[in-house]
């Protein structure tokens, strides 16, 4: 086991085996640890971890909490006062006595304890003694009375007390915190991305890694992009931090490369970089490349019904409790109806037409709509944004239009019901099922890769912006 591994660290690592049913084997090769040191740590958890509950003592109790003693009667107490007072005053009356020459000859061995003398003598002892018994006792009378009061204690009792409370406490007190790591602790809590640092040691990396990221001139560029921004920041996390891989795409689609967070060791790195290495530039190689590792079906997330696009990657990579979480989200609503299931309509409020899915229209193909329909759609985009910003063709600004208003992806049954992704709905969906409360989210910074002259509908992307601004992270096209 690495020097830099803690108590708190081979609890971390049973707890996480446990409660997520991550297998022993998987959960070793993960961290780096033999079958049968995970399995020591285990069975200690569980033959000790119950003692945390059978202590009634608290770290706060331990200094105030009176300590059983032995009752000793006053009247023991008085006689054992009263003979160490008359062994003062003897050793005292001896001293002075040997001092004015008057005492033992010359070379004698001193009495240790001589009690008849303290009622014996000539005149000089008895006003030795009347001055003495008449004087305020020594400063360090105080003392040995507080050692009288303590006789009788149960020393070895206490001692037994104590032990079990320093172990109480050492259970108690774990910390969050992993043990210092032998880099330096600002490279340990610093995550770098596109030229910016962030405070953070448990980072999650959200890439949209659909078919539509292909679309356009620029598309081969813009997904190598994605993937050499992802692979510049994981090379350099420190040994000590903590991360994971998640690719989504279309609806309810993703996948990850671990069904935990994954410690930032070279292993770990190499099997991300060459997942991400294995994303193809065509559609075909890219479908192959990304279904590889966990899917969603064993993964530790389960996302309710009516979570869809953009709000299912980030419910999937929340589940992995991160610090924070950087998303390169491409234009999720321009997905294929051909790759989608009816189920993961669920949940959203809407009927969708039987044909729209038994017959769905060829990937990259827009269906057929009314030309009035189009011609609309194209004068609103221009009316909507300046022409200078949009193509010289009609019929690319009649497509841009459509999809800015999601009817490019639908059949003519549906736009004639007006139907639309409820993107406010799934939002609201996605809010539901978390886990924890608004203040408690981790930092999401979303990086959109949108061809140009494209953007996310109205809702999707208000309903992002405000979602970004509540977790203190950012909304910002890559």
């Amino acid at each position: 086991m690495p020097a830099e591994f803690t108590g708190e660290q081979k609890l971390r690592i049973v707890l996480e085996s446990i409660i997520r049913g991550v297998p022993k084997d998987e959960q070793c090769k993960k961290y780096g640890v033999s079958e049968e040191q995970f399995q020591t740590w285990h069975d200690h958890l569980i033959k000790n971890g119950g003692k945390i509950y059978e202590m009634g003592a608290s770290r706060s109790s331990r200094s105030v909490r009176p300590r059983k003693v032995k009752y000793i009667p006053w009247f023991i107490k008085l006689l054992l006062i009263l003979s160490i007072f008359t062994n003062l005053a003897a050793a005292i009356v001896w001293g002075v006595w040997a001092w004015t020459g008057t005492g033992k000859p010359e070379g004698a061995l001193p009495i240790a304890n001589p009690p008849e003398f303290a009622i014996s003598g000539g005149a000089h002892d008895e006003n030795a003694s009347r001055d003495i018994l008449t004087s305020s006792p020594p400063a360090a009378l105080d003392d040995l009375i507080k050692q009288v009061d303590g006789f009788g204690k149960n020393e070895e009792t206490e001692k037994r007390d104590e032990a079990q409370q320093d172990r109480l406490e050492k259970l108690i007190d774990i910390s969050p915190q992993l043990a210092e790591p032998p880099s330096d602790l600002a490279l340990e809590n610093r995550v770098d991305f596109l030229d910016l640092q962030y405070d953070a040691k448990h980072v999650v990396y959200l890439i949209d890694v659909g078919s539509y990221q292909l679309k356009g001139p620029e598309g081969t560029r813009r997904l190598e992009k994605i993937k050499i921004s992802v692979l510049e920041s994981l090379t350099k996390l420190s040994p000590n931090a903590y991360f994971n891989v998640v690719l989504c795409w279309n609806l309810r689609e993703a996948h990850a490369l671990g069904k935990t967070i994954l410690r930032a060791n070279s292993e770990n790195k190499r099997y991300a970089s060459e997942w991400i290495h294995s994303l193809g530039d065509t559609p075909s190689s890219l479908k192959e490349g990304r279904s590889q590792f966990y899917p969603k079906e064993l993964l530790y997330a389960q996302v309710l019904p009516g979570v869809i696009g953009p709000w299912y990657g980030l419910a999937t990579a929340l589940s992995y409790d991160p610090d924070v979480v950087f998303f390169l989200a491409g234009n999720m609503p321009d997905f294929a109806p051909d790759e989608v299931s009816k189920n993961d309509y669920n949940g959203l409020g809407v009927s969708i037409h039987a044909n729209s899915l038994s017959n769905p229209q060829p990937s990259g193909v827009s269906p057929q709509l009314s030309s009035l329909i189009r011609k609309t759609s194209g004068l609103w985009l221009v009316a909507l944004q300046s022409e200078r910003n949009l193509p010289n063709d009609p019929g690319e600004i009649e497509e841009i239009a459509l999809q800015r208003l999601s009817l490019d992806s639908m059949d003519q049954g549906l736009v004639s019901r007006k139907f639309a992704i409820p993107w406010e709905k799934a939002f609201d969906n996605f809010l539901s099922g978390l886990e924890m409360g608004l203040t408690k989210i981790p930092r999401v910074h979303v990086f959109q890769t949108l061809p140009q002259h494209k953007q996310w509908p109205t809702d999707l992307q208000k309903t992002m912006q405000e979602f970004c601004e509540t977790t203190r992270g950012s909304l910002s096209q890559l």
